[in-house]
Formats: structure tokens, C-alpha cells, sequence
């Protein structure tokens, strides 16, 4: 009896489904979807880029093309133009290091490359008789001019990219070294 009425149930839940979705098939209305269509074509080329341009006023915060920590030593390498000119292990990282490199219109004594799993740091040194003030000034004015005003702390200053979660910063090591370190993040 409980099977019977199990049966009766079921049969009338169909019959119940049935009625309210309606067995009517007629030919859905695609007029909005055909306007939509026609909305996405009347986009040209010159108006995605602008669109994209318009989210993206900013360069975002790279060292010669290298914005994601996914990045090897064959892509440092390949940014440089140049082997390293040697290579040294420090508390459990290896460093690359060049000497003498260029960086948009910066000059460094030294650039040092290292690798971890939160991210990449790039380590770009000057360091020389040049009074400390003025190469301060010139790095700032430098990385000002491509990222946007710094945030400073003391003789620190900073630049952020909130995209990519990378940053740069500006500060002193000692009487004679200037150092601009870029942190190139995971997940940018």
C-alpha cells in the first residue's frame, strides 16, 4: 500500500511539473540577445584600447620588463643582455650581481638578483664619491617621473603598484651606497 501511494505521489508531482513549466514549445524571444550582439560589434579596436588604456593609467612597478616573480635566470639574462658577472650564496639564497648596468637613465655600481618563494628582489646599488643628496635627488626624480609621487618615511621613499602588489624603494645604506630595491611579487 505505501508503494501504491508512493507511486500516486510521484505521478502526481509530474503531472504538477508538467503543468507548470507548460508543454507549449514555442521559440524563445532572442531580440535582446540579438541586440547585445549587435551593442559588442559596433566596438571598434581604437575603443577597447582606449577602455584598457583607462583602467591602466600607470606603468606598473618592473625592473626592464620583468613585472611577475615567475620569471628565471634565463629571463634576467635575457633583460640584462649579459651573463652575470659572477654569483654568491648568502643566508641559503643565491645572488646574481652585475656590474655597471643601466636603468632607463640611472646608472648603478651594482645590481643584485635573487629569488624566493613570496618573490623576487632586485637589488640596484650606486655607490661612489658623487655627494649622497644629489643621487638621491636624480633616483627619485627618475622613479617619480615613471610611478607617480613615492610615499617617504625618512629618507625612504617608496612606490607601489596595486595591481601587481610589486614596489620599489629609494634609501640610503650607508655614507657612500644609494640603493633602489624593486620587489617583483608572486601573483603579480
Amino acid at each position: 500500500m505505501k508503494k501504491m501511494i508512493a507511486l500516486l505521489l510521484c505521478c502526481a508531482l509530474i503531472v504538477c511539473l508538467l503543468a507548470a513549466c507548460g508543454t507549449d514549445e514555442t521559440v524563445p524571444d532572442t531580440t535582446r540577445a540579438e541586440e547585445s550582439v549587435s551593442e559588442v560589434t559596433e566596438l571598434t579596436p581604437s575603443d577597447i584600447e582606449t577602455e584598457a588604456h583607462e583602467e591602466h593609467e600607470h606603468t606598473h612597478v618592473n625592473y626592464k620588463g620583468l613585472v611577475t616573480a615567475d620569471y628565471t635566470l634565463d629571463d634576467v639574462i635575457a633583460a640584462e643582455g649579459r651573463e652575470p658577472d659572477f654569483s654568491f650564496d648568502a643566508g641559503g639564497t643565491t645572488f646574481y650581481a652585475y656590474n655597471n648596468v643601466t636603468l632607463n637613465d640611472l646608472t648603478f655600481t651594482q645590481v643584485q638578483f635573487s629569488f624566493s618563494e613570496t618573490g623576487n628582489r632586485i637589488s640596484c646599488t650606486y655607490s661612489g664619491e658623487e655627494d649622497q643628496a644629489a643621487v638621491l635627488d636624480r633616483f627619485r626624480a627618475s622613479m617619480t617621473a615613471i610611478y607617480g609621487e613615492p610615499s617617504a618615511s625618512g629618507s625612504t621613499s617608496s612606490w607601489y603598484d596595486g595591481h601587481t602588489s610589486n614596489y620599489v624603494m629609494l634609501t640610503t645604506l650607508n655614507e657612500t651606497t644609494v640603493q633602489l630595491a624593486f620587489y617583483i611579487r608572486e601573483g603579480a
